[in-house]
């Protein structure tokens, strides 16, 4: 059976190591594998440590930092939902240094 799902916001593959900060213990390590606007997905995370809610800050491995709060975390992924909202520039920026050259493409 095949389910659709409608998404406000466009999500973008991408693949970037980063730390979650937020609970104990206060930093684990995580891959963030789709970012959008609002937020982003994060694999090779204990999902078990986080709860829904949960205020955490995504840490990108440049030291730049995104402060949310965890939406859902199952099956070792996390998803976050940005504090802020990304402007158009921002997004643009993180996936020029967050996707390999070939899918590299500009923000639509």
């Amino acid at each position: 059976m095949t389910v659709l799902v409608i998404r406000t916001h466009k999500r973008f593959a991408v693949r970037r190591s980063v730390t979650l900060r937020g609970g104990p213990p206060k930093r684990r390590g995580g891959l963030m594998i789709e970012l959008s606007t609002e937020g982003c997905r994060i694999s090779n995370a204990d999902s078990l440590a986080y709860t829904i809610d949960q205020e955490v800050v995504v840490e990108l491995d440049d030291g730049e930092t995104l402060p949310g709060f965890v939406r859902w975390a199952h099956d070792g992924f996390v998803g976050v939902r940005f504090a802020r909202a990304l402007r158009r520039d921002e997004l643009a920026s993180l996936l020029e240094v967050s996707r390999p050259p070939e899918y590299r493409a500009a923000v639509a």
